[in-house]
């Protein structure tokens, strides 16, 4: 017995040095591989504990085992035996299974440890630039398994180049398919703690929104005649992040400030403790407060001017979020339709949100300024649940529109203040959009905004 334990673990010892090779731009010597159904279940364990591990570092020492984890690991390395297995037998080549998967699992032991190590300390010492590029990470680790699986196939299995490319494509799509449509859970997650919150009355704060939008427009400043003036509507769409409700409530408090505001602002915000007192940022309070400024404004000459605060998309859209309440994201053609239809004439929209350059082409108008945080191929940066304000915000409010009452001035400004933070911390820039219609561009000139 003693004597079967002292070889199983010199093999495993060569097996795992072999993989080290395999996984390194090293030299590798197959023949060290010593390839056995007791290897590759000793191999399997060696993975499953790595897996844990990780999980464990990452929901915390104090985390709870989690059997739908159980259930996730037993279904991924099922599938990912299953590809050995379909890829070996596609090439004609059933009895080197054991060979593939011991050096693949080997190298893949490798890989794992690498990546629990590079996602536990670079999680600490950044969180926040770890979570923006966590996608970013995970693709690079993904194609260096696929370039590992494809030594392997030439130099162990001996595959001629063109079927290697051919097995490593087959490979990483199975190996994608899993990971993305596969519902994942850890093996170990955080503890649940019940919500201190006080119950939300969903029914009451439904009914609250016809009072608290009338006391809105109600309160508002009349229009002054002769005189350009400026009024103002913060949307802080995002309620589960604290920094949407905060950059809202300060650019309200700088606008009015910086322009004579005071008395023509309205705020729509989605946050459990302005439920009672503010409206909610909805689709349905915004066309309303867009409609009631129409009728207090001189559309010939007074400006409104309408700032988003929120996650974004792609498809030109920003979440509308509010847990227990059922909202509908805000699409940039509806925003257009309810400026259209109140005859809106000076707008100046500002974006504040990933992707938020797709919002441009639904709302752009020789009457229309608008302005956002990123390209609508790019993320903007800064919204973490502490921070008082996100990057674009702070940049463009707090910084430039205080140096400057010219919008497009306070934009050029805020684009080289973010691209130098940004660049200093080794962002992918956000780069920040600017659509500027030739007449507000007139219009702005000749009232010095």
């Amino acid at each position: 017995m003693y004597r079967t334990l002292v070889q199983g673990l010199n093999s495993l010892r060569r097996n795992l040095l072999a993989g080290l090779q395999l996984a390194l731009p090293l030299r590798a010597h197959p023949n060290h591989l010593n390839p056995s159904l007791g290897q590759f279940v000793a191999i399997l364990c060696g993975l499953w504990l790595l897996s844990a591990t990780h999980d464990q570092l990452d929901a915390g020492l104090d985390a709870e085992y989690s059997g739908w984890g159980l259930l996730t690991q037993a279904t991924m390395s099922y599938l990912w035996m299953a590809t050995l297995a379909l890829i070996v037998l596609l090439d004609r080549r059933p009895g080197d299974f054991l060979r593939l998967a011991v050096s693949m699992g080997s190298a893949s032991i490798w890989l794992l440890t690498t990546w629990t190590l590079t996602t536990a300390f670079w999680s600490r010492l950044q969180p926040e630039f770890y979570d923006e590029n966590y996608q970013m990470l995970w693709q690079a680790f993904l194609i260096w398994e696929l370039l590992v699986f494809a030594r392997i196939m030439f130099s162990v299995l001996g595959a001629a180049w063109y079927r290697a490319a051919a097995n490593s494509v087959i490979y990483a799509v199975c190996i994608y398919a899993t990971v993305i449509f596969l519902p994942h859970s850890a093996l170990f997650v955080e503890p649940w703690q019940p919500q201190k919150h006080s119950r939300v009355d969903v029914e009451a704060t439904y009914y609250a929104q016809t009072n608290l939008l009338r006391q809105s427009l109600y309160i508002l400043s009349p229009e002054r005649p002769d005189k350009t003036d400026l009024y103002f509507v913060g949307f802080a769409a995002y309620a589960s992040q604290d920094v949407f409700k905060r950059e809202i409530e300060q650019a309200t408090v700088i606008f009015e400030q910086q322009f004579d505001a005071i008395g023509r602002t309205v705020s729509l915000i989605n946050h459990r403790a302005t439920l009672a007192i503010v409206p909610l940022a909805n689709r349905h309070n915004l066309e309303t407060t867009i409609r009631g400024l129409a009728e207090r404004i001189n559309l010939e000459e007074d400006v409104v001017v309408l700032f988003l605060s929120s996650h974004g998309g792609e498809d030109a859209t920003i979440s509308v979020d509010l847990p227990n309440f059922r909202l509908n994201d805000l699409s940039a053609n509806e925003l257009r339709q309810m400026l259209d239809t109140a005859a809106i004439k000076w707008r100046i929209i500002i974006v504040s949100a990933c992707y938020s350059g797709s919002f441009i082409d639904e709302l752009k108008s020789p009457t229309t300024l608008v302005i956002t945080a990123a390209a609508s191929d790019r993320a903007s940066f800064g919204c973490a649940h502490e921070n008082d304000w996100t990057y674009f915000g702070e940049a463009y409010f707090a910084q430039a529109l205080k140096q400057s009452a010219s919008f497009v001035a306070a934009f050029t400004k805020a684009q080289e203040i973010i691209g130098k933070r940004e660049a200093d911390e080794g962002k992918k820039p956000s780069d920040p959009q600017i659509s500027l219609g030739s007449e507000i561009k007139a219009f702005l000139i000749k009232h010095d905004l």
